[in-house]
């Protein structure tokens, strides 16, 4: 797993471990596409999946989910 990769995962943890929030985790993935660079593909599509979960409730993920998709998609 590389830095940029590890450094996105940890700051998904840190705001899953203090209160499940999906728009607040959008906006992180959000941010964080827009601060760095992501030329990896498989973190590339995590990121800009996890940030349209604010394009409504239909798009949100569970806590449970977003780990799971996380785990799926990040080898």
């Amino acid at each position: 797993m590389n830095e940029l990769t590890q450094k996105f995962i940890n700051g998904i943890n840190y705001l899953v471990d203090n209160e499940y929030e999906p728009r607040a985790i959008a906006r992180y993935a959000y941010e964080f596409s827009l601060d760095n660079r992501i030329n990896d593909r498989q973190l590339k599509y995590v990121v800009y999946y996890i940030r349209s979960m604010d394009a409504g409730p239909e798009f949100e993920l569970t806590k449970e989910e977003l780990l799971e998709f996380i785990n799926q998609n990040i080898t």
